[in-house]
């Protein structure tokens, strides 16, 4: 591809001149793919039913444009609030409660799990397939905005614009509007959880946020329908991915516009 010197490309423009623009371009509008990780699909919290949201992810990111991408990572210390193993006779499914951070006489109840995502870990990693496809899109095609978070061992953090008691937030928000974003398409685990947090505080912060349903996942049926229930009600709007690409129809081809 033959490279234009900025004083070129001004020519261009003064000259009238037509340059291309991508046809798969989602204006104003950002890819949210929300804790896609090893330790999530096949690691230590393993669920069957993730491997079905990969191939929806893998077309967002193979057919569609975006002028900013987020892909949300849980990153645990080791001693984090969440895991089971730091709670003396605790297991899997228990629940502790917890002082907040700024607040010690005020309590919450957190959800124990096995030790996960914890960081330069195969399983705090992003799914490869996923991975490959973030490289080859940043830096050249979108901006991808890497947030890791829950790294405060003493609260967790499902949304990713900040913590559960919103006690430190994230540099989303001020990087969604930094590049002009309105709206959230959500995709990735678990839907109950993480996907849930972010689309909510997405809401709150005045995103029109949009879940793609078929590419998000929890451990059951029950659990996505309630969850997916009370998304609606927040005001989130949910679509399968083909409804909402025949409701988001780019050309088939590049466009031409004069300047």
């Amino acid at each position: 591809m033959r490279a234009y010197s900025i004083l070129t490309i001004i020519s261009f423009v003064g000259l009238g001149i037509a340059i291309p623009f991508s046809s798969k371009l989602h204006k104003k509008t950002a890819l949210a793919i929300i804790d896609v990780q090893n330790d999530f699909i096949n690691g230590s919290l393993a669920n069957p039913r993730a491997p079905a949201i990969l191939p929806r992810i893998y077309q967002l990111l193979d057919n569609h444009e975006w002028p900013f991408i987020v892909a949300s990572q849980d990153w645990h210390p080791p001693d984090h609030v969440s895991f089971f193993s730091n709670h003396p006779g605790k297991v899997a499914g228990d629940t502790a409660n917890d002082s907040f951070v700024d607040t010690a006489t005020k309590t919450e109840t957190q959800m124990l799990y096995a030790a996960h995502c914890i960081p330069e870990t195969w399983g705090a990693e992003i799914e490869r397939g996923i991975q490959t496809r973030l490289h080859s899109v940043e830096g050249y095609r979108a901006p991808v905005n890497y947030i890791k978070k829950a790294q405060d061992h003493r609260v967790d953090s499902y949304s990713a614009f900040a913590d559960n008691q919103y006690h430190r937030f994230t540099t989303l928000h001020s990087e969604l509007a930094l590049h002009g974003i309105e709206t959230l398409v959500m995709t990735g685990l678990l839907t109950n959880a993480c996907v849930r947090g972010t689309s909510i505080d997405g809401i709150k912060l005045g995103y029109q946020v949009v879940l793609i349903a078929d590419a998000t996942e929890t451990t059951s049926d029950a659990d996505k329908a309630a969850a997916i229930e009370e998304l609606e009600g927040w005001g989130v709007q949910v679509m399968n991915l083909t409804d909402w690409e025949n409701a988001n129809v780019t050309p088939s081809r590049s466009t031409r516009t004069e300047l």
